[in-house]
């Protein structure tokens, strides 16, 4: 991901410029070898938001120093643009937000969908009335399984994956979700018993106005990379979906054959210039960055109760 902001920001987006990035020291080292850096490089963060060209900092490090990075950079006071999650636990994640808020700094949590074409027209149409009350939330999120090293530390199924989905759902239903019922299976690595995660999960999701949710997340997709998002209105619905990579379909004796995305790289490219090139819009007119470090945190803890609700088997509830 810092790779992939470091191409954009290299000339995708207009009014930005990288001018340096701090990264740990084995893959500092890749770099300079391959002679293949971006831009200068530092292997301290202190180092980076010390320069006085650093007018503003992207966060794609680890989940688990996201928080600690951004309370160090809120610290500075620059703005800050962060990828998900926000932290690797509910308390951090609080924590990051009080330093933002402390701070008084402009914040964006990097929750690409919002800004992908067909999840924002989706909102546009809820929001003009299209559909009449929203009532009912589908999201479908099918990836490769990550490496079993990556996942241990990752959070788990509903933290890595699912957290897109909650942040899609509050964002599609204009509503906060009140409470949630999960169930996870083990039916692709075995070794993800070892630390009580699972690879297929199922959330309910319970809204505060009364409308339903369900999530449904898997690390197993042989049929390619698959985002699905669906409200249900009072009046109509709404899909937004995306299974060609390109838009052409063979025609044969047994059916329709076209070619689907394998990587949420090449499925949300666009989505992840376009969320940049918002931040840095904001940044440029005043205007406060959406989604903000609240909307961060409420991801998380919807991502903590569904874990948490697989695991001891009970509906949770989700604090205000």
């Amino acid at each position: 991901m810092g790779m992939l902001h470091a191409e954009h920001l290299r000339g995708s987006i207009p009014g930005a410029r990288l001018v340096a990035a701090a990264v740990d020291p084995e893959h500092l080292k890749q770099l300079e070898a391959q002679n293949s850096a971006p831009c200068p490089l530092t292997a301290s963060v202190e180092d980076l938001i010390a320069r006085p060209q650093v007018e503003a900092v992207l966060i794609a490090s680890s989940s688990s120093v996201h928080h600690e990075h951004v309370t160090t950079v809120a610290g500075k006071r620059l703005p800050i643009f962060c990828e998900k999650p926000l932290a690797d636990s509910v308390i951090n994640a609080a924590n990051a937000v009080r330093a933002v808020t402390r701070a008084g700094v402009p914040f964006q949590i990097g929750f690409q969908r919002r800004f992908d074409s067909g999840y924002a027209r989706a909102k546009e149409l809820i929001t003009e009335g299209a559909i009449g009350e929203p009532e009912l939330f589908r999201g479908i999120s099918a990836d490769h399984i990550p490496p079993v090293e990556y996942l241990r530390t990752s959070g788990g199924l509903f933290w890595d994956l699912g957290v897109h989905d909650f942040d899609a759902a509050r964002f599609l239903m204009n509503d906060e979700i009140a409470a949630v019922r999960a169930d996870g299976a083990v039916m692709v690595e075995p070794r993800l018993a070892e630390f009580d995660d699972v690879d297929y999960g199922v959330a309910t999701l319970y809204f505060r106005r009364g409308g339903l949710g369900v999530v449904q997340n898997s690390w197993r997709a042989p049929w390619g990379y698959e985002i699905r998002a669906e409200v249900c209105g009072s009046r109509g619905r709404v899909v937004t979906e995306l299974d060609a990579k390109v838009p052409t379909h063979l025609y044969v004796e047994r059916g329709i054959i076209s070619e689907r995305h394998h990587q949420f790289l090449e499925r949300f490219r666009d989505a992840y210039r376009t969320e940049l090139q918002a931040f840095v819009h904001a940044l440029q007119t005043g205007a406060e960055p959406s989604p903000n470090a609240s909307d961060g945190l409420k991801a998380i803890q919807v991502a903590d109760a569904a874990t948490r609700s697989n695991r001891e088997n009970r509906r949770v509830e989700i604090e205000p």
